[in-house]
């Protein structure tokens, strides 16, 4: 954990972290298969909050890794895939719909 991190106890959505306590929120943990064995998930549900303070559809996703993560990419690559753009909203990435995080942009 990267020293700001323990410091304020809080995670940095910059940092090369990973957000444990929101995924523990959403009762996730390590899970995967082969080379992915004890990968913890890279989204979370984005909360009512969230989604009514940026506008966000409901099926939109907080994105839990820090983007200086070994796999931040990964993650990114992986929400392209199924349809979403990762965008950063506040201080937070989120993974949203494509079509909406190309109108945001805009």
């Amino acid at each position: 954990m990267p020293a700001k991190e323990k410091l304020l106890g809080k995670f940095d959505p910059e940092s090369k972290g990973y957000d444990y306590e929101t995924a523990k929120r959403f009762g996730m943990g390590p899970d995967g298969t082969g080379e992915n064995v004890g990968h913890w998930g890279s989204v979370a549900p984005a909360s009512p909050e969230d989604r009514e303070k940026f506008g966000l559809p409901d099926e939109s996703y907080m994105i839990l890794k820090g983007r200086a993560h070994k796999t931040f990419h990964k993650a990114v690559k992986g929400e392209k895939d199924r349809g979403f753009e990762v965008k950063k909203f506040g201080d937070r990435y989120f993974s949203v719909p494509e079509p909406l995080g190309k109108l945001m942009n805009e």
